[in-house]
């Protein structure tokens, strides 16, 4: 009788005994498979992960270059950072530079001076002869005449800007490496921005003007220097 009870068990399925093995085999077939993933490399993500790193990277050079550039200061003019800077002139060596006199030629409503003249003496100074009398004592101090300086920046940038230091009345400035220099404070400023890099009278860098290039001929126009004033 009891052969013929098992007999009629239905196909298939399993004693709980035999069951109890079947769940514990798959457990741990599932438990090994987990191991032998956490031991596997993980390859795909290290790959999406350095991908991510370097487009970020990317970017964020990107736009460092384009902030660098936008604080380059420019009179609107672009010339060959190489001729502004011969090695025979000594600037590539970091040695100084004092400014260089030439002539600023005025007629009319511009007032001109050679491109060449630059690129030759990397730093230049000029003096306009103002027809407005300067305020205060800086009718005395330049004797009525606007003081230039004009240099090639490292950018390729011409700068030509007003010859002021106005908290110590400083007119002078030399090039030192890459900084433009007081005679008379001694501050420093970036050729590239004329930002203050150090010393007392950073915020009064001489104030760049906008110029025009005519066959290398720079144009300045007189209405910007009879109209300027000392900021201090």
């Amino acid at each position: 009788m009891a052969s013929n009870r098992q007999s009629k068990r239905p196909a298939g399925r399993q004693t709980p005994a035999a069951k109890a093995t079947t769940n514990r085999s798959a457990d741990l077939d599932s438990k090994r498979q987990r191991f032998e993933e956490a031991g596997k490399f993980p390859v795909r993500k290290v790959v999406i992960i350095i991908s991510v790193i370097a487009v970020l990277a990317l970017l964020a050079a990107g736009g460092y270059s384009q902030l660098n550039a936008s604080k380059q200061v420019s009179s609107g003019v672009t010339l060959a950072p190489a001729a502004a800077a011969p090695a025979s002139s000594g600037a590539a060596s970091g040695a100084t530079i004092a400014m260089t006199p030439i002539d600023l030629t005025v007629s009319g409503a511009n007032a001109t001076f050679l491109a060449a003249d630059v690129q030759k003496s990397t730093l230049v100074s000029m003096k306009y002869p103002r027809t407005t009398p300067l305020s205060g004592v800086w009718q005395s101090i330049t004797g009525g005449t606007i003081p230039l300086i004009s240099y090639v920046a490292p950018s390729g940038n011409l700068v030509v800007a007003t010859s002021f230091c106005e908290p110590c009345k400083s007119t002078s400035f030399h090039i030192e490496g890459n900084t433009l220099v007081c005679d008379t404070c001694g501050t420093r400023w970036d050729l590239n921005t004329l930002e203050g890099v150090s010393g007392g009278c950073t915020a009064f860098p001489p104030q760049a003007l906008t110029v025009q290039n005519q066959n290398g001929t720079i144009v300045v126009p007189t209405a910007a220097l009879e109209a300027w004033t000392p900021r201090a």
